[in-house]
């Protein structure tokens, strides 16, 4: 069950309308970590969208997750969106996070963060 969905669509269009109006750089906005760029290669989610900073057809996402055990600042895991359901299973409860990357000129934005929880805590019953 997704629960606590985030949308971050806001942030990415102002940034995107930063760069337009050149009041910040696009080396700054096409930054992705090698790591990142990687999974997007390997096991991103294709998109049919272009790029909307540089509109080549290389967009992909990225999902990202943490188990809760590891802490975050020791990152979490990138997995194929259709492996999500098999690390909620392994791991419980999830907090997934969605991000954009173009393996072409680098630009990467946060898309999403929400719950994938085990069970839905409002179904549970007291004894």
């Amino acid at each position: 069950m997704r629960k606590g969905r985030i949308d971050y669509r806001m942030q990415r269009r102002s940034a995107l309308r930063a760069v337009a109006a050149g009041t910040r750089s696009r080396e700054d906005v096409c930054d992705a970590h090698p790591d990142l760029l990687r999974a997007g290669t390997h096991i991103g989610t294709p998109l049919d969208d272009a790029c909307p900073v540089c509109d080549a057809t290389e967009l992909r996402h990225v999902h990202y997750v943490f188990d809760g055990r590891t802490p975050k600042s020791q990152g979490g895991r990138a997995v194929p969106r259709e492996a999500l359901a098999r690390q909620q299973e392994r791991y419980g409860d999830l907090d997934v996070y969605t991000v954009e990357v173009c393996i072409a000129c680098h630009w990467h934005h946060l898309v999403e963060s929400f719950l994938l929880l085990a069970r839905d805590p409002d179904s549970a019953t007291s004894g």
